[in-house]
């Protein structure tokens, strides 16, 4: 009898843990399928945002867009572009930033814990610390390494303006300028929606670019500096294709598209007109465009950037 006791004592504790088993399962199961769904769902209304955005930008191609900034459209004589010559008296105020990316850590910082609708409960937390074992984050937290991302320009004093999805993430920064000299900088601060950030880097100021007081018109001759992928600085010429409102980022405002052609780094760098005046600064690439920021918006975020820290 003490036997057959013995066994169903047994065959009951393996069916009640295994009833726990499988509560656990499904509940994480279903945690996971309802991340996954929110995860898809936020994907499809942000590119639905973005197709409609597009398509507001295409219906506002026209010069007469420009007019909606502070700067009046460029009405001067044009000036054959002189590029080299351009190229040579700009580089001086032109940076590359480099930045080292924040630790994944073992997953606690999960940005998925933002998303609403994500469950906010231990079998998410759990899923995301055996991601992190399964993808070994901590090993690839240490071969980080500090390494070139962006670009930026000179504007007053030590202060550099660049773009602010190039320094969000980024644990640390320094800049090289093009005369191969390594400084450290620091964020200032940013704003993401208009895509604007502004550092100050160490020792003696930059030489400033010079501003265009009027914006260029759509045909008219440009050409973009950056750093593209580290290898040192690099130019790119074009035209002013449209302004119209940016298709991926939550912003009302009109960015001015052109066809300097762009590779990974040249965000941030300066776009500069037939006279070597900064116009626009390299936001994002789409297709053959690269879409940029224009100058005067960039300079009015950038002092409210700094009202802010005095205040």
């Amino acid at each position: 009898m003490s036997r057959a006791k013995t066994w169903r004592r047994a065959a009951l504790a393996t069916y009640i843990a295994a009833g726990a088993a499988l509560t656990l399962a499904g509940y994480t199961v279903a945690t996971t399928a309802a991340n996954a769904n929110t995860l898809r769902d936020t994907r499809e209304r942000i590119e639905d945002f973005q197709r409609e955005q597009t398509a507001i930008a295409e219906n506002a191609i026209s010069a007469a867009s420009v007019r909606r900034g502070t700067l009046p459209p460029d009405t001067r004589p044009p000036v054959a572009p002189a590029w080299p010559e351009l190229a040579e008296r700009a580089m001086p105020s032109v940076v590359a930033l480099a930045g080292i990316d924040k630790p994944y850590g073992t997953g606690q910082n999960n940005h998925a814990w933002r998303i609403p609708g994500v469950q906010q409960n231990a079998a998410t937390a759990a899923l995301t610390r055996v991601r992190a074992w399964h993808r070994d984050w901590p090993k690839e937290d240490a071969k980080r390494r500090q390494r070139i991302i962006c670009g930026g320009v000179a504007v007053e004093g030590n202060k550099v303006l660049t773009v602010a999805h190039c320094v969000e993430g980024q644990e640390a920064l320094s800049v090289r300028t093009a005369a191969g000299e390594w400084r450290e900088a620091r964020v200032i601060g940013a704003d993401i929606s208009r895509d604007v950030a502004l550092i100050e880097i160490e020792g003696d100021p930059l030489p400033p670019i010079p501003v265009a007081g009027v914006m260029p018109r759509q045909g008219q001759d440009v050409m973009a500096i950056g750093s593209p992928g580290g290898y040192g600085f690099a130019v790119g010429v074009g035209i002013v294709a449209w302004y119209g409102r940016d298709a991926a980022m939550l912003s009302p405002d009109d960015f001015m598209l052109v066809t300097a052609s762009i590779i990974g780094g040249n965000s941030g760098g300066v776009v500069v007109n037939t006279r070597g005046e900064a116009v626009s600064l390299v936001s994002y690439g789409y297709g053959i465009y690269t879409q940029t920021v224009p100058i005067d918006r960039a300079q009015a975020v950038a002092a409210e950037i700094e009202r802010r820290v005095v205040r």
